[in-house]
């Protein structure tokens, strides 16, 4: 259950960054790190769905 909230909560922290880079009040070089961010968020909330957590 841990690793789904953490990759929740990073895959919210990637569409904020996102959101900010596209209406320019961050430099766009944020959006591959968005970008990133919701590849590896969503790869632990995967893991936390099919991995064997008590």
């Amino acid at each position: 259950m841990k690793k789904i909230m953490f990759g929740n909560s990073l895959m919210l922290l990637a569409l904020f960054i996102f959101g900010l880079s596209v209406v320019n009040v961050l430099y766009v070089g944020f959006v591959w790190l968005s970008i990133i961010l919701m590849v590896v968020g969503f790869g632990f909330a995967l893991a936390g769905c099919f991995g064997k957590d008590k």
